[in-house]
């Protein structure tokens, strides 16, 4: 099929927000959309699973925090290559390699489970390779859903990707709560549903050109490449601005999903259930917030940034404080929404400020925010083990109040530079 790029009038001063819906009327979109939705589903179900799991074979905090760093340590490495690849590779050939990887990733762990043979180790390896998987996949289903939506409709494809992913936010741990409860599903029966899911996002993928780059870009040694999208990337401050700020509050607000497990098992002894029901909450919040950044301009982007981050410190300060479960799944349902709009902006702003050469590298970019985050996971879940996972908990929101902060005070005269004025709605 032609990927056609409607054109989008510009949008006059007070003239309607961007209908919440808008990048849908795209043929090309909508087949991305749908593929993506398949494979966020895959891996929500399997993170519920990957999470209880690991708790059950590895028993404390470190081990929930080991799962993640190994998948941090691999995406750090990985990740700037998949910028790379997402620039210079036919973009439809990376969604269905890295598709395909997931897919086997969790149908081996699940076969695993089948046999009775799983071992703590394995999860790690599953995770690494999932991290492999994820630094190509991201950059490329971004960088070719730019290209597909044209620069006017950047905001709303954005936003709308965001509601794939908090859609299964929700449905995901609904149904690994479903396989937990069956004895004879359990966690073989999540990790090859999760399979199946990414065989049928490849499927999808099928449908979409090849989505070519950019034939008179020149070519040059990935390493090259690599160095030169750091450089881009610094030399224009608002883009510096607001990739510094995300890879900042992701690295040190976002590790609370590692310890969700335990905040379920050791606060209130909900378990595996527990656990599932707190991510479909904060799921909810992240897909009511998401669909608020569907409808609203670009001009709004730098403020809903500093206050979605502000809200997520508040909301792991209130996580940590929770006196009952029925409060956590309050403050998880805060820290879903604040997560969500806070991403959404961060990818939002930072494409719209960056050429179309560069998409692919800035979000892999954005992308080192969850391997520093991954990184971290492992000496947090010691320090939890240590001194209590409601004061790491209360500790990680005090840093992330203070990096926002700070962060907009440091900027305060260069926020004018975020919005070009050539963007439309």
């Amino acid at each position: 099929m032609t990927v056609d790029t409607p054109e989008t009038p510009e949008a006059a001063p007070g003239q309607e927000r961007t209908p919440t819906l808008a990048s849908f009327s795209i043929p090309a979109f909508r087949i991305i959309w749908f593929g993506t939705f398949l494979y966020y589903l895959s891996i929500f179900s399997g993170i519920v699973a990957r999470g209880a799991l690991a708790k059950d074979l590895g028993g404390d905090n470190a081990a929930l925090g080991l799962v993640t760093l190994a998948f941090g340590a691999v995406s750090l490495i990985m990740t700037p290559i998949g910028g790379v690849l997402a620039d210079r590779v036919p973009k439809r050939q990376l969604l269905l390699g890295a598709t395909a990887f997931l897919a086997l990733s969790n149908c081996l762990l699940g076969l695993a489970e089948v046999f009775d043979v799983t071992e703590f180790w394995m999860l790690i390896v599953v995770s690494a390779a999932q991290a492999m998987a994820f630094a190509t996949l991201v950059p490329a289903r971004m960088a070719f859903t730019i290209d597909i939506v044209g620069p006017k409709l950047i905001p709303n494809a954005v936003a709308l990707a965001q509601i794939s992913m908090n859609s299964n936010r929700v449905i995901g741990p609904a149904l690994a709560g479903v396989f937990l409860g069956v004895t004879w599903l359990s966690f073989a029966g999540i990790y090859l549903f999760s399979a199946g899911l990414s065989v049928l996002a490849v499927i999808c993928f099928l449908f979409l050109d090849a989505g070519l780059p950019n034939p008179d870009r020149p070519q040059r040694a990935p390493l090259v490449e690599m160095h030169d999208g750091l450089r881009y990337a610094y030399s224009v401050p608002s883009i510096r601005i607001v990739v510094s700020l995300a890879i900042l509050v992701t690295m040190v607000g976002f590790p609370y999903i590692a310890f969700l497990p335990s905040v379920s098992e050791d606060f209130f002894q909900r378990g595996p259930e527990g656990f599932a029901l707190l991510s479909l909450v904060g799921a909810c919040g992240g897909l009511i917030a998401g669909i608020g950044v569907a409808r609203s301009v670009l001009a709004q982007g730098p403020r809903v940034q500093v206050i979605s981050g502000i809200a997520l410190a508040f909301g792991l300060v209130f996580m940590s404080w929770a006196p009952s479960f029925n409060i956590a799944l309050l403050a998880a349902f805060v820290v879903g929404a604040s997560t969500a709009g806070f991403q959404s902006m961060n990818a939002t702003l930072a494409l719209s400020l960056s050429s179309s050469d560069y998409h692919g590298r800035i979000q892999s970019l954005l992308g080192l925010g969850f391997s520093a985050f991954g990184l971290v996971s492992y000496p947090l879940g010691l320090l939890a083990d240590a001194v209590g996972l409601r004061q790491t908990l209360a500790g990680m929101g005090a840093v992330t109040l203070v990096l926002v902060v700070g962060a907009e005070l440091l900027w305060r005269t260069d926020r004018a530079e975020i919005v070009p004025a050539e963007v439309g709605v």
